[in-house]
Parts: structure tokens; sequence; C-alpha cells
């Protein structure tokens, strides 16, 4: 039978499984201490440091034999942050316990530390024999929420405040989010634009196109990449009814959300639009320029032989009748190619400064006699603006304005007249390939029947008409654009069916006075003196010198540039005026003539051309050329242009 344990037996175990229990708990207690990552400090009553853990000296800087018996306020705390930790102090030493709070302590080198702090008094048979203080370091933590929330930050307002539309759809189609950009370039609310099948009804409310857009969508979708944009460009009906031009970029994120990038290129693509317009007027130009030069050539041979006919013809001869009509007959090819050259942009004669309000009232006034059942309103800025101008060819642009008002308005209607001085920029005047500045904006408005947007597009392209056969060449407004492109202007149109049009002419504005004045015309004259005519066409050679032969001139022909050279070099003062093709192979007419003048300094001499003055014969002409004329030429304008130069009639005979 076993002997029942002693109560000094039970004592002494309960004293060993005791003393176990606590070498146990203060071996767990020890391995949290010592391996935790987190700085864990025990403090006396005084608040000294009498445990100082490898957390802590990882956190803080300090050795063991540094920090314990120093109090810890006097280790980690700085500043206004000393003061707060003073309080936390006073609080844990009344007994009371501190819950976590987000502070900042410091290490050794005065480096800041973000940490969470926490703080427990330790008691023992009621009495404070110790506080414990914990501190988890959140310096990296804080500084990444920091960053992010700056990221965010730099995203939202980066986002709100693009130029660009931006929208989030999520992948079950709902519309996300929306920036103001996209709401204020389609007039939506996110509110009203749950989906995108929404959506698609009220940006394509046609239903073939609308298919189209959502085919040609839901294709791109599943065949572009994941973060791979894919661009498209539809046309947009928005909120308002107008419609835009809109270039989508739409990307598919990981998660399958859409993230969209609107921009609205409506005005990129009608600039672009009348750039290529002006691209192509500029190569259709230099085409009509070159058939106009070749046509007038051969007039010329019509007209001199003419002339030389008619001035050797008794008015009552029964051929004279057959003869003048030859003559009008070159008379109105000459007009046709004159047309051609104003579209080619080679229609300026005579430059001088025009009191533009004067010149629009002066052919209103002409226009409305023959046209009575047009009411003309005229609205003029004053100061009247002055541009330099052909005269002439100006007019000619009115008179083909007017006349296309005219035939607007079968039944009569009201014409309005309007003069401004504007200030244009680069944006407006680039597509135009015109510089910016202030110019005049001549506006001609009826009250007619308008245009469709197809015939708009293509008003000023030449031979396009909308008359029926017979009843116009096309050329009228083809002409009136190349004759405004030649004054360095800008021509537009702005109609609609049932609504009327509006010409804009915008010119450059001069600083100079108005001081045009219009020529008479003077009967034909002879003379006496040596001519050299030079030319490389055989046929206005031959057609020239007899011209000039019965005018009463000595005359002397050179094929071209060289035999010019050769010519003037031999002759020298022999020559007294040389009238000058300006197209020839070889040496043209610009460089003959710097070569001739080079020989004779003073030797007058007058540019000839099937082509207008334009650009190049400009050239010439300011380089000191006494005078101009332009093919086909009759014997009468032959003779008051030679004697204009060899007289010294009023400088360069243009």
């Amino acid at each position: 039978m076993t002997e029942k344990p002693s109560y000094e037996d039970l004592e002494r175990r309960v004293a060993v499984l005791e003393a176990e229990n606590t070498a146990s708990r203060r071996q767990f207690l020890e391995s949290v201490l010592y391996h935790a990552p987190d700085a864990i400090v025990a403090l006396d009553a005084e608040h000294r440091v009498t445990e100082w853990n490898p957390g802590a000296v990882t956190m803080f800087g300090f050795t063991p034999e540094e920090a314990i018996g120093a109090p810890l306020d006097d280790l980690v705390s700085r500043g206004e942050h000393r003061i707060e930790a003073g309080q936390k102090t006073r609080q844990v030493l009344s007994g009371e316990r501190i819950e976590a709070f987000e502070t900042v302590r410091y290490r050794k080198d005065g480096t800041p530390l973000r940490v969470i702090a926490a703080g427990s008094p330790i008691m023992a048979d009621g009495a404070l024999t110790g506080v414990v203080a914990v501190y988890t370091d959140i310096t990296e933590r804080v500084r990444a929420e920091a960053a992010l929330k700056e990221s965010e930050e730099k995203f939202r307002t980066l986002v709100e405040e693009s130029p660009l539309g931006i929208v989030l759809i999520a992948k079950d189609g709902r519309y996300r989010y929306a920036n103001p950009e996209f709401m204020r370039m389609f007039g939506y609310r996110l509110e009203e634009l749950p989906n995108g099948a929404a959506w698609f009804r009220k940006a394509f409310p046609e239903r073939t196109y609308r298919h189209s857009v959502v085919r040609t969508w839901i294709d791109d979708f599943g065949k572009a990449p994941v973060e791979r944009a894919r661009a498209r460009v539809f046309t947009v009906t928005c909120k308002d009814g107008a419609r835009k031009e809109i270039h989508f970029r739409p990307v598919s994120m990981a998660n399958m959300d859409q993230f969209v990038i609107c921009e609205d290129i409506t005005e990129k693509m009608k600039l672009e639009k009348q750039l290529q317009q002006a691209q192509k007027f500029e190569a259709i130009g230099t085409l009509a320029g070159g058939i106009a030069h070749d046509f007038n050539n051969l007039l010329m041979g019509l007209q001199g032989r003419a002339s030389l006919i008619s001035v050797d013809l008794d008015p009552s001869h029964p051929h004279r009748e057959h003869l003048d009509a030859i003559e009008d007959y070159i008379l109105s090819a000459a007009e046709l190619t004159k047309q051609l050259l104003g579209f080619a942009r080679g229609g300026k004669y005579e430059v001088c400064p025009i009191d533009v309000n004067e010149l629009l009232l002066s052919n209103a006034a002409m226009f409305g006699r023959t046209k009575k059942e047009i009411r003309i309103h005229t609205k003029l800025e004053n100061p009247p603006p002055v541009v330099e101008a052909d005269r002439r060819q100006i007019e000619q642009v009115l008179l083909n304005l007017f006349v296309n008002a005219w035939q607007a308005m079968p039944e009569g209607g009201e014409l309005y007249l309007e003069t401004r001085t504007v200030l244009l920029d680069d944006a407006f005047c680039e597509p135009y390939q015109t510089p910016s500045g202030r110019y005049v904006k001549v506006s001609v408005t009826d009250t007619g029947i308008g245009m469709s947007e197809f015939v708009r597009q293509r008003i000023f392209d030449p031979f396009f008409t909308t008359k029926g056969k017979g009843r116009g060449t096309g050329l009228g407004l083809a002409s009136a654009y190349g004759i405004v492109k030649s004054h360095a202007g800008i021509i537009t149109v702005h109609s609609q069916v049932g609504s009327g049009t509006t010409f804009h002419i915008y010119l450059p504005l001069s600083e100079k006075s108005a001081s045009c004045q219009v020529l008479t015309e003077a009967g034909m004259v002879r003379g006496t003196e040596t001519v050299l005519l030079v030319d490389d066409e055989q046929m206005i050679l031959d057609v020239g010198q007899a011209m000039l032969e019965k005018l009463g001139y000595r005359v002397v022909v050179a094929g071209g540039g060289e035999q010019a050279l050769e010519v003037v070099a031999r002759k020298r003062d022999e020559i007294d005026l040389v009238v000058l093709d300006m197209i020839m192979p070889g040496i043209d007419g610009g460089r003959a003539f710097e070569l001739i003048r080079e020989i004779r300094p003073t030797i007058p001499v007058i540019l000839s051309s099937g082509y207008s003055l334009n650009g190049h014969a400009n050239d010439i002409m300011e380089r000191g050329c006494n005078g101009f004329i332009q093919k086909p030429f009759n014997l009468a304008e032959l003779s008051k242009k030679i004697r204009a130069v060899l007289d010294g009639a009023g400088g360069p005979a243009i």
C-alpha cells in the first residue's frame, strides 16, 4: 500500500512546478523580447531603461550599454515630440495603459521615424514596478502611402484637367468614371450614360452607322493586346445635336476594364481638308498656267496676223466683217486664258493702293443698275481700309461674286456687302499658307438658294459648274480664287441649302494712302527706233517682226537668250529697245535681262509672256525692267506699250 504524501511533500512539488513554470515563462518572454522585430523597452518607475532588446538597437541605433540606465525620453524624443512623449510618460507612470498611437521618434543620428507606440505599466502587489513600451517602425509604409497618395493626386489632377476626354468602362459595360472634358465634349453627365449600350445609342443615333461602329469596336477589342491602344475615328452626335469627329483610343486593362481617351479632331480635320484643298488648287493652278501660256502663244500668232491684215484692209472690204469676228473670237479666247491664269495665281498686272470701300461701292452701283431686282445693302469700315492690289483683277473677283449671287436669287433678293479690318492669327492662316496679321475682310452675302456641302467643297474647282451645258465655263469662281491667292489673300465660302451664301475675301491691309488712277486709252502710235525681239517660238518672232515693222520700227530678232546677248554685245548702242520673252530654254528671260543690263545698263526692256505678271515676272520688274506686255496683244496695244517705255511716260509701263 502506497504511502500518502505529506503536506510538506506537496508544498515542495508545488514549489518545483512553480519554479519550472516561472523559468518556462521567463524563457518565453525573453524569446519574444530578443527576437521580436519591434523595439521592446522595459523601464523602471523613474522611466529609466532596464531592458533594451535587439529590435530597439536596430530601430534607434543605441547599444544596450548606451541605453540602459538612461531616461527613455532623452534617447528617442526631440523638440515638440519630446513634450508629447513626456505627457505619455506621466500617463503610464500614473498606472494608465497607453493604447497604440502614431507618432514620431528619433534615431541616434537624429533621423526621424514614424512609429506606432504603446505602453503599459507593470504592477506588483498593487505597486508600479516598471513600464513596458513597444514601438513598431512604419516609416517606409507611411512613405509609400504618401507617395501613393501623391501619385493618385497627380493622376487625378492630370485626368481632371486633361484637355482630352477620359472615361473608364467596367468589363460589364458600366461607365464608372468620366472626366470633365469628356462631359463637356459630348454634353452628357455620367449618370446619363449607365452603360455602353446607352452610350452607343446616344452617340450614334443612325442605326446602320451605329451597328458599323459597334462591330468595329468589338472586333478591335478582341484583336488588340491588353494595355495596347486601338485608335479609331468616328463621327459622334453630341447631346446638343452637334456632330464631331472624335479620335478614340481605348485600352483594355488586365482586369478587362476599358480606359478610353477621346480627342475632338473636328477642327483639325477641317484644317487638313483646307490644306489639301489649297495644295490641290496649287497643283491644278500650275497645270492651268502652263496650258494658258502655250495657248496664249498660239493666240499671239493669230492676233498678230489678224492685226496686220486689219491695218491694211479698207473698212468697206467684204472680208472686214469676217476679220473683225476673228479678232472678237481671239479676244474671247484670250479672256478665257486670263481666267485660267487668274486661277493659276498670276493675275496681277498693275498693283497700287486701293480704297476698298470705294471699289466695292462703285462696282456694286454698276451691278445694281443692271439688276434692279437685287436690293443692295452696305456696311463699310470707317476710315476706309486700303489694300495693295490690281484694281481690275479685284473688280473681276467682285463681279464674279455678284453674278453668282444674282444667279442664286432668280426671283430677286437681298445682297449684303461689308468691309471690316480683322486680325488673323496663325491658326486661321496656316491652312491657307498665308502669314498672320491685319487683313481687310470683304463679305458678300446673298439670300439665295444656297448650296449643298458637296457643291460648296468644289465651288472653286476649275470647270466645275452647276449651270446647264453652254451656260458657263466654271472658271469664274476658280479665277476669283486664284486672283485672291495671287494677292496673298484668302477666300472662303459658307452656305446651306435654302439659307443663302456668304463669301469672305481677306486681303492684307496696307498702311498706304489710296492712289490708283485708271489710265485712259490712247491711239496707235508709230516709231522709227531699232527693236530687238527675243523669243524661242519662231511663230512669235515672225508675227512680232511683221507687227513692229508695220509700226515703222527697225527689227532685229533673236531665237533665245544666248542669241540676244550676242546681238546686244555686237550692236550695243544701235539697239534702242528689247522686247524679251520670259520663258525660254537655256538662258531664260530673267537671266537674259541681268546679262543684257551688264552690257547696256540703261537699255529699255519690255518683258513679254503668255503668263500673267506672276511672281517670277514681278521679280524681273522689281529689278528694273521697264514694262510688261502679256500675249496675245494686238498692234495698237504693242504700239502704246513701246512708246510708253521709249518716251519714259510715268516710269515702268505695266
